[in-house]
This record gives C-alpha cells, sequence and structure tokens, in this order.
C-alpha cells in the first residue's frame, strides 16, 4: 500500500494552485480552524511544486513553534 503525498490543489473555478492541509487536531484550538488553504498565486504546475514546497515547510515550522509554545 503506498502513502499519497502532498501535492497542489488546483481550484476548479479559477485553476489556480493552492496549499490545502488540515490542522492537527492538537493545534486546532490555537490555529482557530480545521484546514489551513493558502494560495500558491500561479497556474504553471513546475511553479506550483516549487511554491508548494517552499510555502508547506514554513506552515510546518509555524505548526512545530505553536507545538513548542
Amino acid at each position: 500500500m503506498s502513502l499519497a503525498m502532498s501535492r497542489p490543489w488546483t481550484h476548479p473555478k479559477t485553476g489556480i494552485y493552492q496549499l490545502r492541509k488540515a490542522v492537527p487536531k492538537e493545534l486546532r484550538e490555537l490555529v482557530g480552524k480545521r484546514e489551513e488553504k493558502v494560495s500558491l498565486e500561479t497556474r504553471d504546475p513546475v511553479e506550483a511544486k516549487q511554491r508548494f514546497a517552499k510555502v508547506l515547510a514554513e506552515l510546518e515550522a509555524r505548526w512545530a513553534n505553536l507545538r513548542s509554545g
């Protein structure tokens, strides 16, 4: 069985790529929502993959800071 990797999501109406990631249960009260959505501001799939990696790293770092206090 293989696991699905995170990848950019295309908005169905605009075609602009987004990062969508569920907020971990232990952080939902601190973040105030169940899902993070960040526009990658591009319709180019190659550019979206590059921006996705950068935004995801920033998001994970922010969550790590919230966990540590």
